[in-house]
């Protein structure tokens, strides 16, 4: 077969792909830019689908859905393709599910109904991780003092450390099973770190409140970001079920053969593709140790994404926001340790069509996502009603997302790296080798994990390959517009810690307020 000629491939039609096109094309339209996608469709871990709805249909995400203004890349690419954002709706009650009894307590602050040493507990560690986060340069963690000692430590391990409150523990693991979509037993704290560091600081990250990262959802689903940037790279430049297998480096060009027989050469090659989806394409020569080691203890993780749509929206008209922490509640289905919920928001579209949202990871995604769909349907309405009420039984349609079985993910919503592996991390994800560079959210100093890092690192591998064949198109604009200012970031953190210490300070003040109550009483 002919051996199709080009200057650039892209491996990986997600945003981070394609907005390296994008950014290529836009700098040099006449460069000769062609993706090679190995789905049937562009968006990576975005999806977006149609479901039956009150009004008829309308679309929801099953994949990665949240944006916030503390994330420049994303903010600015959603102004540049026009395309708008809604803001996750926050007002009312959130309901917290916790402790070996599954009690459903609700609250109406940022901060979670606890005790008194939950209180602490939870601010200590919060302000503990920023300080910690705050020493690492995520451009390089393991430049950092401590790096090797955190490294040698999960999350669990830190937390467990610090914290005696078995509820914050609880409400921790909720959160970063769907966050990280892992066991905090199976994190190194060091990339832990790294992560926040690259957020800013800890409440930007989890929140969905003003300037934070679930502040907003894109209008019309997130894939739409990626079909936009495939209307303005072209369709022709896009070929999809086209599987790379094997990159052959030669002194001054690229062989790229796919499973379907086609052969590519080329100048640069970005690999836009999750870091285990590396490990199975055949490199010649071989890829360096670093990058080899970190893609062996980086794999997917475990993430399972429902949304329930419903003739009303009786959350919120009974004064609830529609959000939920659990740790998982209880299950009578055998291989289930626990029920299906980690997190829920409240999931209106747009349109204003009612929905709820939610998302079981880590441990429960891997054992819930082994029960039939109907189990796992029945056992998320039934969750849902404990929760809500029996107003849940009206439910329109349910479905869900299992990302393990998504073909060339394997699991979402980031690749996290094991303990004892980070001494690789920046170089084996970053460090272009010869004419391979690389992209992919993981691979992002700003927002890793998220559409933003995708954003970032797809624009830094394109000035990377621009850097080398079109040097005259790089400016120094170009090169700090994919950094993050970090005098921001610790302006942003600075108010978050603020805003915190007020609220433990009145929940401190009401408790002994009615603590000393009671004793009068007593008397």
């Amino acid at each position: 077969m002919a051996t199709r000629e080009t200057d650039v491939i892209i491996v990986g039609a997600g945003i981070s792909g394609l907005t390296a096109a994008r950014y290529l094309l836009k700098k040099d339209p006449n460069l000769q830019v062609l993706v090679l996608e190995a789905k049937d469709r562009v968006g990576g871990r975005t999806l977006s689908v149609n479901m039956k709805c009150k009004n008829g249909t309308d679309t929801w995400d099953l994949g990665g859905q949240w944006v916030g203004r503390c994330q420049p890349h994303i903010m600015s690419l959603l102004d540049e393709l026009g395309i708008e954002t809604h803001t996750q709706y926050q007002t009312g009650r959130k309901y917290l599910q916790i402790g070996p009894k599954y009690t459903i307590t609700s609250y109406t602050s940022d901060i979670p109904t606890l005790s008194l040493v939950g209180l602490l507990d939870l601010n200590r560690l919060i302000n503990l991780t920023d300080k910690l986060a705050g020493e690492i340069d995520p451009e390089d963690p393991f430049s950092c003092p401590k790096a090797e000692l955190w490294d040698s430590m999960t999350l669990e391990s830190f937390i467990d450390s610090k914290i005696w409150s078995k509820d914050v523990k609880d409400v921790f693991r909720a959160c970063f099973r769907t966050m990280l979509g892992v066991e905090i037993s199976q994190v190194s704290l060091l990339y832990f770190l790294t992560y926040v560091a690259s957020c800013g600081d800890l409440k930007t990250m989890v929140e969905a409140s003003e300037h934070s990262a679930q502040e907003y959802r894109i209008k019309g689903g997130s894939q739409q970001v990626c079909i936009k940037l495939l209307e303005e790279i072209g369709s022709s430049r896009v070929l999809f079920n086209e599987p790379v297998t094997c990159i052959e480096q030669q002194s001054d060009h690229v062989i790229v053969y796919s499973r379907n027989g086609c052969n590519y050469k080329c100048q640069k090659i970005i690999l836009a593709i999750p870091p285990m989806q590396k490990g199975r394409i055949q490199f010649n020569p071989i890829l360096p140790t670093h990058t080899r080691e970190i893609i062996k203890r980086m794999p997917p993780s475990n993430i399972l994404k429902f949304v329930v749509t419903f003739p009303q929206d009786f959350w919120r008209e009974a004064g609830s926001s529609g959000e939920v922490v659990s740790n998982g509640g209880y299950s009578d289905i055998r291989g289930c340790d626990v029920g299906p919920l980690c997190v829920v928001y409240d999931g209106n579209s747009s349109n204003g069509e009612p929905a709820l949202v939610g998302l079981t990871g880590g441990l429960q995604c891997v054992q819930w996502q082994h029960q039939s769909p109907e189990d796992r349907k029945s056992a998320v309405i039934k969750s849902l009603a404990d929760i809500f009420g029996e107003k849940v039984h009206t439910y329109i349609e349910y479905r869900d997302k299992v990302w393990d079985v998504e073909p060339y993910n394997e699991g979402a919503p980031v690749s996290c790296v094991s303990p004892g592996a980070m001494r690789y991390y920046a170089n084996g994800l970053r460090e272009p080798f010869n004419r391979i560079h690389f992209a992919g959210t993981e691979s992002a100093t700003v927002w890793c994990g998220f559409m933003n890092g995708a954003v970032q690192a797809g624009q830094r591998a394109a000035i990377e390959v621009l850097y080398d064949i079109r040097p005259q198109l790089i400016s120094a604009h170009d090169l700090s517009s994919i950094k993050y200012p970090r005098q921001l970031l610790k302006q942003k953190s600075s108010r978050g810690k603020k805003l915190l210490k007020i609220t433990i300070g009145i929940g401190v003040i009401t408790l002994i307020a009615l603590a000393v109550n009671k004793m009068v009483r007593s008397k």
